[in-house]
């Protein structure tokens, strides 16, 4: 395993895993990347809370892995799409094209949401965005459901991974939102996010003309239901983390209804029922 984490934007930083087959030939191809781009993470965070990782996880990526302490791409712009499409591509914001969560389109005279397209529709109906609920104003501003990286101006890396292997990698772009998804998937992946309304993941009619069985068995189990009644809680006392004391201020919201404070109360009440 050779891990090489993380390269920093302005505004999230990337784990990238290369897991390579003993032979000395597979040096050169390794079996599986994996790329984990967390948003509004800044490259030296994960090492000033390294001490309170577990085995495994970051730790494990950290501890074997290659640390490049100096990686930037210089862009003002830290929105999602914005850092993630740059970590994806490789390419500066005004050569990918992505540089915001909105711009104002000049031929169309109106606001576009970044990875949005009427071409192609989701595939689950009902599954848009719900906008009595939706915390994540910029999604309000798409005009349909469709989505795909048509937008996205230059190739990615999942581009570039998929004609190197002639089309037998399988490439994936999975998050909670449909901008992180599409931007790792590039222009040959396939992407999967999370939708609030349906309650399961969903994706575009760009990427399949129907649901994989696996993505239709995965939804089935309906995960939601095991966090009715629970709570996110802190894997250690309260007083261990940085700014720990100062957990509940004047100036946070509350969002989406979770409280303020550690441990964030879940609903225990289905919103989909």
């Amino acid at each position: 395993m050779v891990t090489k984490p993380p390269v920093q934007t302005a505004s999230c930083a990337v784990f990238l895993a290369f897991s390579l087959a003993n032979s000395a030939i597979a040096e050169d191809k390794p079996r599986l990347i994996l790329q984990i781009t967390v948003d509004q993470l800044r490259g030296d965070l994960p090492f000033r809370h390294y001490d309170q990782f577990g085995p495994g996880g970051f730790r494990y990526l950290m501890d074997q892995g290659v640390y490049y302490g100096n990686a930037h791409h210089a862009h003002a712009n830290t929105e999602t799409v914005v850092g993630h499409t740059t970590l994806a591509t490789g390419a500066h914001p005004a050569a990918h094209g992505m540089v915001g969560n909105l711009w104002f389109d000049r031929a169309t005279g109106r606001t576009i949401y970044n990875v949005e397209d009427a071409d192609y529709p989701l595939l689950t109906r009902g599954a848009d965005v719900n906008p009595e609920t939706e915390v994540d104003p910029t999604q309000l501003a798409a005009s349909s459901d469709g989505r795909s990286p048509r937008a996205i101006l230059t190739t990615a890396f999942s581009n570039e991974l998929t004609i190197a292997t002639q089309g037998r990698a399988k490439v994936f772009g999975v998050s909670v939102k449909d901008r992180g998804a599409v931007s790792m998937a590039g222009h040959t992946g396939k992407a999967f996010w999370f939708s609030k309304s349906a309650g399961e993941f969903v994706t575009s009619s760009y990427y399949y003309d129907s649901y994989p069985d696996w993505v239709t068995d995965w939804n089935a189990k309906d995960f939601l239901q095991n966090y009715l009644g629970t709570s996110w809680e802190l894997i250690h006392p309260i007083d261990s983390y940085l700014f720990g004391d100062r957990d509940d201020q004047e100036w946070e919201t509350d969002l989406a209804g979770f409280g303020r404070t550690f441990p964030h109360p879940y609903s225990t009440v289905d919103p989909l029922s």
